[in-house]
């Protein structure tokens, strides 16, 4: 028992390290040196170097002259990667009924770290996701409004916003029961609305967004309901 558990730790010691050459690597995009991966990974050069060649030999790093660079097999593996996908199972059927009730494009996502992921889509959410991705737009949008004041985590003001006018806001969606409503303020046709959605620790919301010349005054009533139904489905 004593050798299988010294066998146990040192195959994680061998992991971890490994691990830590894949973060190096990856966060030097001109490529990682043996003595720089050393020198950033703590390990010893021939260390550094036996598992540096040992991911090359799988594909995970590929190594140009004398520089390492993430492999093929690691964005293969990458594109693989789903966030939060009991969320996307659990938001299928409410994000279609929503899509289907407003005629407009719904989009389930969550906030990993600074990043807005979409989870799942419906009528043109790609549409919905390239909005979110302007600068100077995506933190006054609802969708990343509610996400941000869904956060845990004590966030900091978000850029764009002054400290008094992101407590009104926050107050105001949490006082809209974690709703927030775009009524063509920030572009002019469109109006939108999103809801947080209870998932763990991760701030998710669901929203929806429709090109009408009239704000619909049933929108953040439906969006809040699609979010419980996901919740829901969560439990």
């Amino acid at each position: 028992m004593v050798a299988e558990a010294q066998t146990e730790s040192a195959g994680r010691g061998v992991l971890e390290a490994g691990f830590q050459v894949l973060q190096a690597i990856s966060a030097a995009p001109e490529g990682c040196g043996l003595s720089q991966l050393a020198r950033t990974t703590g390990l010893a050069k021939a260390t550094a170097y036996r598992l540096a060649e040992q991911l090359v030999t799988l594909g995970a790093v590929q190594r140009v002259e004398q520089r390492y660079f993430v492999g093929a097999r690691m964005a293969q593996l990458g594109r693989q990667w789903q966030a939060a996908p009991v969320l996307r199972q659990a938001a299928q059927r409410p994000g279609r009924t929503l899509a289907a009730l407003t005629n407009a494009t719904v989009a389930v996502c969550v906030l990993e770290g600074d990043e807005v992921h979409l989870i799942a889509g419906f009528k043109g959410a790609e549409v919905f996701i390239a909005a979110e991705s302007e600068a100077e737009l995506a933190f006054r949008t609802a969708m990343v409004q509610v996400l941000l004041a869904s956060r845990t985590d004590g966030v900091p003001t978000p850029p764009t916003y002054s400290a008094g006018e992101w407590r009104r806001i926050g107050r105001a969606i949490a006082d809209d029961g974690m709703i927030a409503v775009d009524r063509h303020e920030l572009i002019s046709g469109i109006c939108c609305a999103a809801a947080a959605i209870k998932h763990h620790a991760t701030a998710a919301a669901i929203g929806c967004m429709s090109v009408v010349p009239r704000f619909p005054p049933n929108l953040p009533s439906l969006v809040a309901h699609a979010a419980r139904e996901i919740e829901k489905n969560l439990r």
